[in-house]
């Protein structure tokens, strides 16, 4: 089924013998015909017949068969494979952007759907921002504006911007690249231990990336060095107008004495302030657990 269930996601499905299909009206030679479902492409009726699984299919799906659509016209069918070939060829897409996202394996799970919207006032608050930037996605994109999560540890800062990002990946087949600051600044500093070591495409990625998700901003030490290596993405990322998501767990009015006013200032300027109030979630989860 799920073949038919992509070209016809209006589809019912329908499982079990034939002797507890429908009506002697709905039958015409021993086939059931459904009458509510046609051929995408030529408005026909389609037909159905039931296949019998294998036994190890028949264990592995718990049911002896089920119901499948008949093909239509071979030159429906030949459409037919056609939108298959094109949606495997997007899925493919995604996987590989996925690949090259930077996302660890756990990452590439966070989504919309698990995060726990209900777990503060804050959360629901951030939730439906974030939804927001996702529905206005193209606009977002075209004046390069991002948001920026803010909170205490555990509040679920890096999850909903991971989301947002697996979310545009996903939907909009945008790519999109993960990095934390600590991680950053520890690959820029091994250059100098490393004179052989070369960075240039990998930072060209970082401050190109169509989506950054800058992880765990305001974390390291304050000093001119950090805040210049700072200031060199972003301010390329303003200039570019390339949408930017952040996380940090200091507020954007402590910005300005962490990472000084030229970097902090463009943020603000181009970013939607998210808060996360509430406990520790893992925290939370373990506690539960017990």
């Amino acid at each position: 089924m799920e073949r038919i269930d992509r070209i016809l996601p209006q589809a019912k499905r329908i499982t079990g013998g034939s002797g507890s299909r429908g009506s002697s009206k709905d039958r015409d030679d021993g086939v059931l015909r459904l009458d509510d479902e046609v051929c995408p492409h030529c408005g026909r009726s389609l037909e159905a017949e039931y296949v019998e699984f294998p036994p190890a299919l028949a264990k592995k799906y718990g049911k002896p068969g089920e119901w499948d659509y008949l093909p239509c016209t071979p030159e429906c069918e030949k459409k037919n494979e056609r939108q298959e070939w094109e949606h495997a060829r997007r899925e493919s897409r995604v996987v590989s952007l996925k690949e090259r996202s930077g996302l660890s394996k756990r990452m590439k799970g966070y989504t919309l759907d698990s995060f726990n919207k209900f777990a503060s006032e804050g959360a629901v608050r951030a939730f439906e921002k974030v939804m927001r930037y996702v529905d206005e996605w193209e606009e977002r994109r075209e004046d390069g504006s991002g948001l920026y999560f803010f909170g205490g540890v555990g509040t679920g800062k890096t999850h909903l911007a991971v989301a947002v990002m697996n979310e545009v990946i996903q939907k909009k087949r945008v790519p999109g690249l993960f990095v934390t600051v600590p991680e950053l600044l520890d690959n820029i500093r091994g250059t100098y231990n490393d004179p052989g070591r070369n960075l240039d495409d990998w930072m060209d990625a970082v401050k190109n990336a169509e989506m950054l998700v800058l992880d765990d901003l305001g974390s390291e030490r304050a000093t001119e060095w950090v805040q210049e290596r700072i200031f060199v993405i972003v301010n390329h990322r303003y200039r570019e107008a390339l949408p930017t998501i952040f996380t940090s767990n200091i507020g954007p009015q402590e910005l300005p004495a962490k990472l000084g006013d030229r970097t902090s200032s463009r943020i603000i300027a181009v970013s939607e302030g998210v808060r996360l109030d509430g406990r520790d979630h893992r925290e939370t989860v373990r506690n539960e657990g017990r």
